[in-house]
């Protein structure tokens, strides 16, 4: 019986054991589950890629890097992002901003993917920020008028748009000169001071001075001051595989004979571009139509670089142009639009913007529930190529899957997916198929080259 009594122990023993590694095991894996799945999510949080079929990007308004000349953006910043565009085959939205602190104060809110402006974070701040490899590089210079005695004046002035370090060596007669620094006028306000002879000296990096020299006769380079810097972009630390994108294609890009044209494009001394293809200064009307625009943008309540920017898109200010389908001049206004306007091809350019303006307004009218008005040009654009019927389209089945039918990141990807059977066949939608990207990317370019219009033309 004793013995009975001890085998039933030992099996209660080994059985309570068992439990035990069980429950420990079952423990162990729900811990390890949890935990991987926990890793998990972070990770889809961490590094939204996939998403990105939209780069957000902000430029600085730079003398070097984005400018207007007749109307179309140009720049080294800006045709290094086209060539971004391409390179990793997705959309760059660029939105242009002149003043350097809004910018800086983007730069840890992760509003956008990448921030493009020229500031070199003290090494408190590098662990708080991601960067990008080098674009390419710089060194501030000092400019002056022609023929300046350093015996003349003592006072050497700073940009608010200009970051970089400068320094002078013992030897050089700008050592013991005084650096006044002017929040309030950008380098190429203080480029036009210097060529008046208002202002003697000036520090500037030198993409911006071998840019600007050839717009002002008086302006010269003197002196280097200070050492050779690099230019990197300030991308948002959530896209962990995003800025691995483009630090690779940063790094391939460089090697391409594209890129060393864009070097000599805007920086050599010889660059073709700046020497023989500007007049002097950005204040020129950004066409000859600018009055005309004005006056009927003013009268309908439009900005009028907003409707110089469609008729950019639209005709790229050539009188008289012939589209596909019949559409007509700076507008391009369809037969029935200028029918219904009462209007013809006869009548002259100005009564071709002033239609076009009137039927942006009348458009405008459908979008009377989107509050934020910038946010209501996208659709106003858009609906301007491809009719509101394909829009009105895209913001049912916006509604119908959930999204915010007021908000055009929602809408535009609806907009594209009508070109698909599935969604061209909803019982929502009313105007059939169509290839919504065209319209999308007409709305991206308007509203890219609305921003740099304003920047350009405050």
């Amino acid at each position: 019986m004793k013995r009975v009594f001890i085998f039933y122990l030992i099996i209660l023993f080994f059985a309570i054991l068992v439990g035990f590694g069980l429950f420990l095991f079952t423990t162990s894996k729900s811990s390890i589950l949890k935990k991987h799945k926990i890793e998990e999510f972070i990770i889809q949080q961490f590094d939204n890629d996939a998403d990105h079929e939209n780069i957000q990007v902000l430029l600085l308004f730079h003398a070097a890097d984005y400018f207007v000349y007749k109307g179309v953006p140009i720049g080294f910043q800006y045709e290094m992002l086209k060539e971004l565009e391409k390179g990793l085959d997705k959309n760059i939205n660029i939105k242009i901003e002149n003043n350097p602190d809004k910018i800086l104060q983007e730069v840890n809110r992760g509003n956008y993917d990448i921030i493009s402006t020229d500031f070199i974070p003290s090494g408190f701040l590098l662990p708080f920020i991601e960067q990008s490899f080098p674009h390419s590089y710089s060194y501030p210079v000092i400019v002056s008028e022609k023929g300046s005695n350093t015996s003349n004046s003592n006072i050497i002035f700073v940009s608010s748009d200009f970051s970089a370090n400068f320094f002078f060596n013992n030897d050089s007669p700008f050592h013991n000169y005084c650096i006044q620094k002017c929040k309030e006028y950008s380098t190429e306000e203080l480029f036009e001071k210097v060529d008046n002879g208002e202002l003697k000296y000036l520090i500037c990096d030198y993409n911006q001075a071998i840019t600007l020299i050839p717009f002002y006769s008086n302006v010269q380079i003197v002196d280097k001051a200070g050492p050779l810097f690099e230019r990197r972009w300030f991308l948002n630390k959530k896209n962990v595989q995003l800025n691995e994108n483009i630090n690779h294609w940063l790094l391939e890009f460089k090697q391409t004979a594209t890129y060393r044209w864009l070097l000599k494009k805007y920086f050599a001394s010889e660059s073709a571009l700046i020497n023989a293809s500007f007049s002097k200064k950005q204040k020129a009307n950004i066409s000859k139509y600018d009055a005309i625009i004005k006056k009927y943008s003013k009268q309908y309540g439009f900005d009028w670089r907003f409707i110089a920017s469609i008729i950019y898109q639209e005709s790229k200010f050539i009188s008289g142009l012939t589209g596909k389908g019949g559409s007509h001049g700076l507008m391009q206004l369809m037969p029935v639009t200028m029918d219904y306007y009462g209007i013809s091809e006869e009548d002259g350019d100005e009564e071709n913007i002033r239609v076009g303006i009137q039927h942006l307004d009348f458009i405008r009218k459908s979008f009377d529930d989107i509050e934020d008005d910038e946010e209501k040009l996208y659709f106003i654009a858009a609906a301007y190529n491809a009719g509101r019927g394909h829009i009105f389209d895209a913001q049912r089945l916006c509604t119908k899957y959930k999204n915010d039918y007021r908000e055009w990141k929602n809408v535009s990807k609806y907009l594209i997916l009508k070109s698909q059977h599935e969604f061209a066949n909803d019982s929502l939608v009313k105007s059939g198929y169509f290839p919504g990207i065209y319209a999308v990317k007409y709305a991206q370019q308007v509203m890219e080259r609305y921003s740099g219009y304003k920047a350009a033309y405050p």
